[in-house]
């Protein structure tokens, strides 16, 4: 998937913010990795995939799923950019294998990952493990891309 562009126009939002210049450094990047987490348990939670028990199915909002992924997809290109990886050009995606917890959980990983141990190459992991997410949520390259271009509008 081309991201160029995609990091481009998070960087323009990004500009936009103002920023508490109280906070240390730390704080402001222990706050963007939580922020991450948070908007991943957010669509975690609206695909109900952590669902073990039968009864009292929630019928699932494919649109709702949908923005709540470009909203943590906006996350993670905003936390790229902080830690300076925008220089990305294309990200692989490959069809995970995984059931979505399972997706989920490895995602988790992957942002502890690159918390613990600040690299592109972690960095460059979460995204790929992100983006193959949305293709097993049924979302195409083509919709992610259109619709966080036109989130921005």
């Amino acid at each position: 998937m081309h991201i160029a562009n995609l990091f481009k126009i998070q960087e323009n939002k990004c500009n936009d913010l103002v920023v508490d210049n109280t906070l240390s450094e730390y704080k402001i990047t222990a706050r963007k990795h939580l922020e991450l987490h948070i908007a991943m348990s957010d669509l975690a939670n609206e695909t109900q995939c952590y669902r073990y028990w039968i009864g009292n199915e929630k019928v699932l909002d494919d649109n709702m799923i949908f923005h709540k992924y470009i909203t943590c997809f906006k996350h993670l290109i905003s936390l790229g950019l902080y830690n300076k990886y925008g220089d990305m050009d294309e990200i692989d995606i490959e069809l995970s294998d995984y059931c979505l917890s399972d997706q989920f959980l490895n995602l988790y990983i992957d942002i502890n990952d690159l918390m613990i141990s600040p690299s592109k190459d972690h960095f460059v992991t979460l995204t790929e493990d992100f983006l193959s997410l949305g293709i097993s949520l049924g979302f195409t390259e083509k919709m992610i891309i259109d619709e966080f271009n036109n989130s921005y509008k």
